[in-house]
């Protein structure tokens, strides 16, 4: 009888130790591999510590960009073409559609989009966006509203709060240990446009 119950102790301890081997398994990140079960959080913090940065959909690599002086700024591009974005966020409801596409991004993914706002820097990250009095947006920080994007082209002088950027690019996710592994949007530039002139810089819609 003892043996009995000394093995049925044993068989339930290796039970729970398995439990609890996949369990963790499920939280950690093994061998630079993603974590499926991630939660999408929108926007990093721009608070947060920069480490370890994985970028899912874009490329680190640096391409040859083409700079062209035009009458309003400077465009900074990969290509001559020209490709009309399937969403263009301006100076109406700014912030409306950023927070539509962060909570529908499924719908979002892949797509071009053209955004204009002011640099806003947060090192390593870079955003673009603007003040925002009705905060909807969810994973942006107080008082703001933006959207992170990569540059992989040549660098160019930017001012924190006070360059006017024309960014465009498609739409991706990408994944972050400093979040614990969770999703955050950005956009993949392919062209910014350096504005001469600061546009509206405050929206409340």
């Amino acid at each position: 009888m003892k043996k009995k119950i000394i093995y049925i102790v044993l068989l339930v301890v290796v039970l729970v130790g398995i439990v609890l081997f996949f369990a963790i398994q499920d939280k950690i990140n093994i061998g630079g591999k993603q974590n499926n079960n991630s939660q999408v959080v929108g926007n990093r913090s721009s608070n947060e510590v920069a480490s370890g940065t994985a970028k899912t959909d874009a490329s680190n690599a640096k391409k040859a960009t083409i700079r062209k002086e035009l009458e309003d700024g400077v465009l900074y591009t990969f290509s001559e073409e020209d490709k009309d974005a399937d969403i263009v966020i301006g100076d109406n409801f700014f912030d409306t559609q950023i927070t539509d596409i962060m909570n529908n991004f499924a719908l979002y993914k892949g797509k071009t989009i053209e955004i204009e706002g002011m640099f806003l820097d947060s090192a390593p990250y870079t955003f673009v966006g603007r003040y925002s009095t009705s905060n909807m947006c969810a994973y942006c920080p107080q008082g703001f509203s933006y959207f992170e994007y990569v540059w992989d082209g040549d660098k160019f002088t930017t001012v924190n709060e006070q360059t006017w950027l024309k960014v465009k690019g498609t739409l991706c996710v990408g994944n972050d240990n400093t979040s614990n592994f969770q999703d955050y949007y950005y956009i993949q530039a392919s062209s910014i446009e350096v504005k001469n002139e600061k546009g509206i810089d405050t929206v409340n819609n």
